[in-house]
């Protein structure tokens, strides 16, 4: 009994212990500067330039859930209820936000829709040269469009999945009762698909409300600012602390309590969906056919290219190379060759000599390999904890490990600034808080990944292995680690691909000379050296590749 105590202490304790100091003591910190220090919260709320930042922080993200979400939900119909070649495909499609890299989105969104970019070009020749360019980019229009881009595959995967697992057993009774087909879906099937449609619609609000490569890029400036930009800009560019620490409270403050509401309508929603209905017999999906066939077409293809399209743009593009921003691209192996020996001066142009795009690569190989290993060892312990021991401090483990989904990665950044300002040797402990930072954002997805395998383990197995002798611990490490090994290595996967596209920390805690991909990706789009990103955007589209293959086989186990 001492000995299940001191294992169960040790696999709750360290994952607790992380989650205080990579989470709460950072949060707190942030939050602390505008509550605490002069200037701060006080001072904000006097601010119309508050009230105007949430309001429009509120705006964009309602308009690009409500446009997500409707884009999304013919194609769930579509992914959910009916066959046809190569709905797999398209469903693995689907996962892409999970592991695109938000400055992913950015860039292929302005190769498309950019003043120059490939619809612009295209209109300009199909009218002789005489069409004027749809300038979008640096409108409210360029960030919900961009937004739904990035998230409505979400409603398409999730709320998709819902309906392929809908019972055959109650749409039967309804119709056999007289109801038409349009009232047993009303009855009958909307209530099961409701906590799927909330979860797609929270998880789409979450994400744009949070968002900040999208806006940092394409808002153009402070007229089309958000709270998560606004704070970086307060913290990195004004050194206001104060001002920035009250506005990461208001932002926490509305995520957390969306979270906690979303939590409380998941539960109520959730009790349609009874025993009996998960028992029952799942119905078989419909062949795509006829007028189906047709809406089928109309719908998946516009929606398989608005996918496809941007990230193809981006791996094209790199093999292109432009001697000035009004000279036409020529096909060149420029900046390929320069990703091996070149430099990134200013971040305008390669140069020979430094292999400064080569160290991104690599700087960002070994952070990511660093946060890989420590998510998931401790998404290991948690999952372990949570499936074997459960209870209510099981739960209380799994809540807490799910909070960080509603603090922005800014916020989380901002910090570990604070923290990290008063230890002495700088550089090596922003590195470890940058490490730190994208493991806690990677925690949840990799805790999930690892439970879900667990739970799929006979509880007898380990029962026997420990009733022939073997500890607690033991048992844990020579028959379940083992048995679970697929998890756990998809889980680093992820967690690798996660931090390899993580933009937001990066920007704020890592030292001056420390440049990762997404970094340098971003500061050559700014510096409009658009096919230079491109050749990084490439490597970062085959880490996102990497993650992807890891969350399929993750589901596929």
């Amino acid at each position: 009994m001492k000995k299940n105590f001191g294992v169960n202490t040790l696999l709750i304790g360290w994952p607790l212990l992380f989650w205080a100091a990579a989470f709460f003591l950072p949060l707190a910190a942030a939050l602390s500067q505008g509550l605490l220090l002069p200037g701060g919260f006080a001072a904000l709320k006097e601010s119309s330039r508050t009230v105007s930042l949430t309001l429009f922080t509120l705006q964009q993200a309602a308009l690009s859930t409500l446009f997500s979400v409707l884009f999304g939900l013919p194609g769930a119909y579509f992914m959910g209820r009916r066959s046809f070649p190569g709905q797999k495909n398209l469903k693995a499609l689907a996962t892409v936000p999970f592991v695109l890299p938000p400055i992913l989105a950015v860039l292929g969104f302005i190769l498309v829709f950019g003043n120059r970019g490939l619809i612009n070009t295209l209109r300009f020749h199909i009218s002789g040269g005489g069409a004027e360019p749809w300038k979008i980019l640096y409108s409210l229009k360029a960030i919900i469009m961009a937004h739904v881009f990035y998230n409505f595959p979400l409603t398409m995967r999730i709320v998709g999945d819902a309906w392929r697992e809908l019972p055959s057993s109650t749409r039967r009774a309804a119709r056999s009762l007289g109801a038409s087909s349009w009232k047993a879906f009303i009855h009958t099937d909307l209530p099961r698909l409701l906590p799927s449609v909330l979860t797609a619609a929270v998880m789409t609000f979450l994400f744009c409300f949070l968002s900040f490569a999208v806006i940092l890029v394409l808002g153009g400036g402070p007229a089309l600012s958000t709270l998560e930009v606004e704070v970086y800009r307060l913290i990195k560019q004004q050194m206001d602390f104060q001002k920035g620490g009250a506005l990461a409270l208001v932002e926490s403050s509305i995520a957390l309590s969306l979270l906690a509401l979303y939590i409380v309508f998941q539960k109520k929603l959730s009790r349609g969906a009874s025993d009996d209905a998960r028992s029952s017999t799942v119905r078989a999906p419909l062949p795509l056919k006829g007028w189906s066939f047709l809406a089928g077409l109309l719908y998946l293809l516009p929606a398989f290219l608005l996918i496809a399209v941007p990230l193809a743009s981006v791996v094209v593009n790199s093999f292109f190379v432009k001697a000035s921003r009004q000279t036409a691209a020529e096909l060149s192996l420029h900046h390929w060759r320069n990703l091996l020996g070149g430099t990134l001066e200013n971040a305008k142009a390669f140069r020979p000599g430094g292999g400064v795009a080569l160290k991104a690569v690599l700087r960002t190989a070994v952070l990511g390999a660093a946060v890989s290993v420590l998510t998931a060892l401790t998404a290991s312990a948690a999952a372990w904890y949570t499936v074997r021991r459960g209870g209510k401090s099981g739960r209380v483990l799994e809540g807490l490990l799910f909070i960080p989904m509603g603090v922005s990665s800014i916020i989380l950044g901002f910090g570990f600034l604070v923290l990290v300002h008063r230890l002495p040797s700088g550089r090596f402990f922003r590195l470890a808080a940058l490490t730190a930072a994208h493991s806690t954002m990677a925690l949840p997805f990799a805790c999930r990944i690892i439970t879900g395998r667990l739970r799929q383990i006979s509880p007898r197995i380990p029962q026997a292995s420990r009733a022939a002798g073997a500890g607690a611990l033991r048992s844990l490490f020579l028959v379940e680690i083992p048995m679970a090994r697929r998890s756990l290595v998809t889980a680093a996967v992820f967690s690798f691909a996660l931090s390899a596209g993580e933009l937001n920390t990066t920007l704020i805690l890592s030292p001056g000379n420390f440049t990762t991909l997404p970094l340098a990706v971003y500061r050559m789009i700014g510096a409009y050296n658009i096919h230079g990103a491109c050749a990084l955007g490439t490597i970062l589209i085959l880490i996102s590749c990497a993650g992807f293959l890891a969350l399929e086989r993750a589901e596929g186990a």
